[in-house]
């Protein structure tokens, strides 16, 4: 499977970033660098922040404090465009009245793509995604994982330069969940994307992730991030004692426990 290149991942540079929804705290202070085609996941507390940054990140909801800028490659700030930030949420969001191939075309038709063309790249990506033969299928006729499938097509056809994932898997087995984790990792890697992973699973926070960064109490707190150096993110790297050590890593920086 190989996707386009993005035009160069989008740097996310996040300055005491703070969040008030309702008029109550729902970001407490978050600081984090995020690399250009770098891989970062958010791990914390249910009710901590998690998805609040993700959403400030992609603009869905205002700071009450702090700073967040895009960065191209070279550490400069850019404005990203329509085309630039892709979102793929836990629900999958697929509209249930429109086919496979016309949701993963959404996007495109919203920028006022044509016809002709959307549909061409929808079912280009549906290919890339080993899911040829389910176009005009609806969603309710696929299963967890080929909705999820569906859902990550769609983030990825406008071939976005920063991918911010709320929880993708988070409602699938353990199973389809752990081979669609392997299958997220190598595209993004093809693609060159940035990606920003938001999970309360610790284990695939440290598979998936360059860094590992938590958020700490409700509202959450940013933690100093957790670099992760396995050196394979296969089976023999999920039963390796390194994975454990870092899994226990990010464990203790959730609870406030010495590193």
């Amino acid at each position: 499977m190989v996707i386009a290149s993005a035009v160069g991942g989008l740097g996310v540079d996040i300055r005491d970033a703070s969040v008030r929804l309702g008029g109550a705290a729902a970001l407490g202070r978050a600081t984090l660098g995020v690399m250009p085609g770098e891989f970062v996941a958010i791990v914390g507390d249910s009710g901590g922040g998690k998805t609040t940054l993700l959403r400030a990140i992609g603009g869905l909801v205002p700071l009450a404090g702090g700073t967040i800028r895009f960065l191209d490659a070279q550490g400069t700030p850019v404005a990203p465009g329509p085309k630039d930030i892709g979102f793929c949420f836990q629900e999958g969001r697929l509209l249930p009245w429109r086919s496979v191939l016309a949701n993963v075309a959404l996007p495109l038709e919203l920028e006022g793509v044509s016809r002709e063309a959307r549909l061409e790249a929808a079912a280009d990506m549906l290919r890339r995604m080993r899911l040829q033969g389910v176009e005009r299928r609806m969603p309710a006729q696929l299963s967890g994982g080929m909705r999820m499938r569906v859902a990550m097509a769609r983030a990825l056809v406008t071939r976005p330069r920063l991918l911010l994932l709320d929880e993708p898997f988070g409602a699938l087995d353990e199973v389809t969940r752990t081979a669609l984790d392997e299958e997220l990792l190598s595209l993004v890697r093809q693609s060159g994307a940035t990606a920003v992973l938001v999970t309360h699973a610790i284990h695939e926070a440290v598979l998936l992730a360059d860094r590992v960064f938590t958020l700490r109490g409700r509202p959450g707190v940013g933690q100093p991030p957790i670099a992760v150096d396995l050196p394979t993110r296969d089976e023999a790297a999920r039963v390796s004692v390194r994975f454990a050590e870092l899994c226990a890593q990010v464990q203790r920086s959730l609870r406030g426990a010495a590193a």
